[in-house]
């Protein structure tokens, strides 16, 4: 029983007096607990109580209570899960993911779980994010972000949530509880005939204007472009090899769908290759080694010269390295754009451009044109291209009825004569 003095005492928040003995009761997970602390009840235990409760409130806000740290005998700290911050957990998470994804994948995955760890804290328990602080998350990281930049957040932090309960980090799976947004969909901008005539007329640097030739007439990505080498091209039967692309930060993996393909090469395109040798295919530049990251995560040793080389102009005799960056493909088509007044969009709509003039003026075969872009099927093509899969089915059927007049007519002469 507490003692006469502390009969008609109140005591704080949270305090209270059960079988003669000071005994806590807090929230925690949505849930209510009370702890008694074994002391008995008086004016000093007291303080002591309120202040203990106190500390745990506020270890609860921020997500570093431990109960067994308070409370090591109790039934409720048995079973809890495995005690680790946030920070340590997610180091522990990408330092797992760099031996089974590519450098590229590892980042994106680093960026957004970044700003997961920022949102909750460092130092705050895995086993205190709870459904509640993830909505919070999901509503924060809308803000000013595109649909497909928040989706890819939310699959890296699904897949850390869903790592964290397979380890023991976390007792509940949270995987499914952010849900992904909606996204625009991606828009092709592909620039007409006449864009890229004008372009091609006032580029004065006869390198960037093969480069611009061989992008607008083989589709490859823009990392696909930096990365080709001589050891990639075949003049006899007209062909490319794209076996690598060039990360944006440098350095080299494997293609977008870790296969190899090759390409076919348009009269244009080898016409710029052929002029390209002169620039790049000589003694002054010579093969070099470099690490090439593959599709099962190892590294290649490949000996390689670059059908573009910066060190080729000029102007950038300079440069650090024998392969363009990305940022320096993308500063060659923008001053085109400026010189010849046209509207610029990024490089990568050369390749829209390729794919869009291959339906729009020829009778392409799509799964043909898939694979010259390294697509796994037509269903990206579909998706992409399908206004231009509307004209160009439009135009075919006025072609085909045109056919079937002319047909109709000669059938009609040879019947009457």
């Amino acid at each position: 029983m507490a003692p006469q003095s502390l009969k008609n005492k109140k005591l704080p928040p949270g305090v209270e007096i059960h079988g003669g003995y000071l005994r806590i009761g807090f929230n925690f997970r949505n849930k209510r607990y009370k702890e008694s602390l074994g002391l008995e009840a008086n004016k000093q235990n007291i303080k002591y109580a309120a202040g203990l409760r106190a500390t745990i409130v506020h270890e609860i806000k921020l997500g570093t209570f431990e109960y067994g740290k308070h409370f090591p005998n109790s039934k409720h700290a048995a079973g809890t899960a495995t005690k680790i911050t946030l920070k340590k957990a997610i180091s522990e998470h990408l330092e797992e993911k760099t031996l089974v994804n590519y450098r590229s994948s590892v980042t994106r995955k680093e960026i957004a779980l970044r700003g997961f760890c920022e949102f909750h804290g460092p130092n705050r328990l895995t086993e205190s994010i709870d459904i509640r602080s993830l909505k919070q998350y999901q509503k924060d990281l809308v803000k000013g972000l595109s649909g497909t930049t928040v989706n890819n957040h939310i699959t890296s932090v699904n897949h850390f949530l869903s790592w964290l309960h397979e380890m023991g980090y976390t007792e509940v799976d949270l995987s499914k509880t952010l849900k992904k947004v909606k996204e625009n969909k991606r828009v092709a901008t592909p620039y007409s005939l006449d864009e890229i005539e004008k372009a091609l007329a006032v580029c004065n640097v006869l390198q960037h204007k093969n480069l611009i030739v061989l992008a607008v007439h083989t589709g490859l990505r823009t990392g696909e472009i930096a990365a080709l080498a001589w050891e990639d091209v075949d003049l006899e039967n007209n062909t490319l090899l794209i076996r690598r692309s060039a990360y944006p930060d440098r350095g080299f993996k494997g293609t977008k769908s870790d296969k190899s393909r090759v390409v076919d090469l348009m009269p244009p395109a080898v016409e710029a290759l052929k002029l390209q040798i002169a620039l790049t295919l000589n003694e002054q530049f010579p093969a070099k080694d470099y690490q090439v990251e593959l599709p099962d995560y190892t590294f290649e040793t490949q000996s390689l010269r670059f059908v573009f080389n910066p060190k080729a102009v000029r102007s950038q005799k300079g440069s650090d390295h024998n392969y363009y960056g990305h940022r320096a493909i993308h500063r060659i088509w923008q001053s085109a754009c400026k010189k010849a007044q046209i509207e610029y969009r990024e490089p990568y709509q050369l390749r829209h451009t390729y794919a869009s003039w291959l339906i729009t003026y020829s009778n392409i075969n799509l799964s043909y044109l898939a694979a010259q872009m390294g697509h796994a099927d037509v269903t990206m093509i579909a998706k992409i291209y399908g206004k231009w899969l509307k004209q160009a089915n439009k135009h075919e059927s006025e072609r085909a009825w045109k056919e079937l007049e002319s047909a109709k007519e000669r059938a009609k002469t040879t019947s009457d004569k």
